[in-house]
């Protein structure tokens, strides 16, 4: 008798969105069709399955299953049965009221698909203008409400070049599991141009090694079976492979694994059109049991290269791509790169037990909650662990060490905080603390990141409301000027290493700079040499005279990047496009006279280091606050080293200044 690990119902063929890769070819109107399956008959589906299987995960998708008025009910009564309930959806209607109610009817998690970081690319994906919008705020309510997410990405030839940052941000946003989709062309995706079979080996790869770094996210490939000979290929002792018990991964088609499409079709896959029955007609269980292309799919006789390789046990080839190119099932896979070698088949880990090994009844108990398509891998490396401390049964307490040894003390099956694990070095005011929880979770990274690289640059010791909201002003993301494609390709190189939700942050700074640029040539095109420009000098169409610079660069470590950055501001505040050495002067003075009148409201009446003991009794940020008695220390340090010898300070400052600022604090 086969396991179904995962059953995936297609609710509905109706659709909010026109994806151009949709292998039902979902349409998009408002009235369901007499033919979809009725709430009744999906409730005897769930019944039936969880008569042979409380184990089995149900997926319900669609077209947009949030279309469905029954969902809610649907959910509540899978969950309700012992069966874990799932939903892949678009997101776009996922609101928090959504997440809420969904969550409140037994939902496990929540799949969410999204194409690209690129809002642009997203939207002609997905055939509807604002969707890249919707579908984050639906994974920020998921992740408010504390409802586990996965983020779904369909690999194209457009946006394979995403993997990497897809990868950052998963983890940055909160979910759970990265699913990385292989297109197989059928449907409306039948008309698509797929990865070719040689970048499709280079993204495995890249997954393979993604996964061996990352222990707070799980990444898998869907549509994919090349993984797991791409990953025993790079480490035969690979956790990822058939080889070590581990059955996700790779193409479960009609083994552990089936689809309902809306009128009760029962098929091996979605993208294998073959109904061996219909829930209609026969109970669910005869059909699975029984169906000739799942008997086919559980032993198969491969032909062509696929009937030739080493590895056609632990991988099988995807059987629906060569049946979508017009041959069987059993034809060798048109996307795998790979050329056999005739050497011997390797097998997948048998199922017997390590006899010298026994197992606790609540460890057995625990083992029986591991999804199916992991149990022979865990059972495997539990009696691995056990066996090699000298011991011979398995405990709850050994299955726990490894479990967080897998995930660096995170389950993913456990809900993640709620907070950003990202957290602030520099003191934050209030008001910049309240206006930071009013920004998306998954930007607050990018956005500490940033305010705290400017604050620092600008010789501050707080992150204050006025610096979030300049910075945000000056993060217009609307672009205002017509743009070349390689001054847009400038930009990409640029923050290619930089994380997403930094990307998100920073690139609009950087736009309107170019923009500047071009503007100062009173040009309505930005080239890639407004771009360079900004990026070679980090000064956003700012320059400085020789003199001016070296001033600057004469400066101390401790506030030389400050010094420069100011002026800068300061000079763009004004329109200035070149800062003299007089402009350095000026900006300096202002600065030096705002901070004695700062000093003056402490009650401050003279110009010496008490000035610091007195604003830390004042300023509550500034107590017990290590960075800012490093800092002071710096400047008494460098202070006391260039005074005049009559201590009068002249060695930094000239006469008129000093006597300027002596006479400020008289006031």
């Amino acid at each position: 008798m086969t396991d179904l690990y995962i059953i995936a119902i297609n609710l509905t063929r109706r659709c909010n969105l026109a994806c151009d890769h949709c292998y039902m070819d979902a349409k998009t109107r408002e009235s369901s069709s007499d033919s979809e399956l009725s709430t009744t008959e999906i409730k005897q589906l769930l019944e039936q399955i969880c008569s042979r299987s409380s184990e089995t995960m149900v997926v319900l998708t669609g077209g947009e299953p949030l279309l469905r008025r029954d969902l809610d009910e649907l959910v509540s009564h899978g969950s309700h049965l012992g069966l874990s309930m799932v939903v892949g959806t678009n997101g776009v209607l996922l609101d928090e009221q959504r997440a809420i109610s969904l969550k409140a009817a037994g939902v496990m998690g929540m799949g969410i698909s999204l194409d690209s970081l690129d809002p642009k690319h997203h939207d002609t994906f997905r055939g509807r203008s604002g969707s890249w919008e919707k579908t984050l705020n639906g994974m920020e309510a998921c992740r408010k409400h504390h409802l586990p997410f996965q983020v779904h990405f369909s690999v194209t030839e457009k946006n394979a070049h995403e993997v990497d940052t897809m990868i950052d941000f998963a983890k940055a946003i909160g979910a759970h599991v990265l699913n990385i989709f292989f297109l197989v062309c059928t449907g409306r995706g039948e008309s698509m141009s797929d990865i070719t079979p040689t970048r499709y080996e280079q993204v495995l790869r890249q997954l393979v090694e993604a996964q061996k770094q990352t222990t707070d996210l799980i990444i898998c490939a869907r549509c994919a079976p090349h993984y797991k000979r791409v990953a025993y290929q790079l480490d035969p002792e690979s956790p990822l492979t058939r080889a070590q018990g581990y059955e996700g991964g790779g193409c479960l088609a009609g083994i552990h694994y089936c689809r309902i499409t809306p009128e009760g079709g029962v098929t091996a896959c979605p993208y294998i059109p073959i109904e061996d029955g219909n829930i209609r007609n026969s109970p669910f269980w005869e059909i699975w049991d029984q169906a000739p292309s799942f008997q086919q799919l559980r032993k198969p006789e491969l032909t062509g290269q696929c009937g030739k390789c080493e590895f056609q046990k632990l991988c099988r080839g995807c059987r629906a791509r060569p049946l979508a190119m017009g041959g069987n099932l059993m034809d060798d896979d048109p996307w795998c790169d790979y050329t056999p070698t005739g050497g011997t088949v390797i097998q997948p880990l048998s199922e017997e037990k390590n006899g010298q090994i026994s197992w606790s009844a609540e460890a057995e108990q625990r083992l029986s909650r591991v999804p199916g398509f992991l149990r022979k891998m865990v059972r495997k490396r539990a009696e691995s662990h056990v066996q090699g401390l000298g011991e011979t049964t398995v405990t709850p307490e050994h299955m726990a060490t490894l479990a967080s040894r897998r995930f660096a003390g995170k389950s993913p099956n456990m809900s993640r905080p709620t907070a950003t694990e990202t957290t602030p070095t520099l003191a934050w005011t209030q008001e910049a603390s309240e206006h930071l929880e009013s920004i998306p979770h998954f930007l607050h990274s990018g956005v500490i990141q940033v305010a705290e690289d400017v604050a620092r640059n600008e010789g501050r010791l707080e992150v204050n409301i006025k610096l979030l909201h300049r910075l945000e002003e000056e993060s217009d993301s609307s672009r205002k000027l017509s743009w070349e494609q390689e001054a847009d390709q400038a930009i990409q190189q640029l923050l290619s290493n930089r994380t997403p939700q930094v990307r998100i942050f920073v690139q609009p700074t950087i736009e309107a700079a170019a923009e500047r640029e071009a503007k100062r040539r009173n040009a309505q095109l930005v080239t890639v040499a407004d771009v360079q420009r900004v990026i070679e000098t980090e000064t956003a169409g700012v320059e400085w005279e020789p003199d001016a610079l070296a001033r600057v660069e004469s400066a101390p470590d401790f506030n030389r990047a400050g010094i420069k950055k100011a002026a800068e501001f300061n000079a763009r505040r004004e329109g200035k496009a070149i800062i003299t050495s007089e402009d350095l002067t000026r900006y300096r003075n202002k600065a030096m006279m705002r901070a004695v009148r700062r000093l003056r409201g402490f009650g401050v009446d003279a110009l010496n280091f008490d000035a610091y003991a007195i604003a830390k009794e004042r300023v509550p940020r500034l107590q017990d606050n290590d960075q800012a008695e490093k800092r002071f220390a710096s400047i008494r340090e460098y202070v006391e080293s260039k005074q005049a010898p009559d201590g009068s300070g002249l060695g930094l400052l000239d006469q008129a200044l000093m006597e300027k600022m002596k006479q400020e604090l008289k006031r």
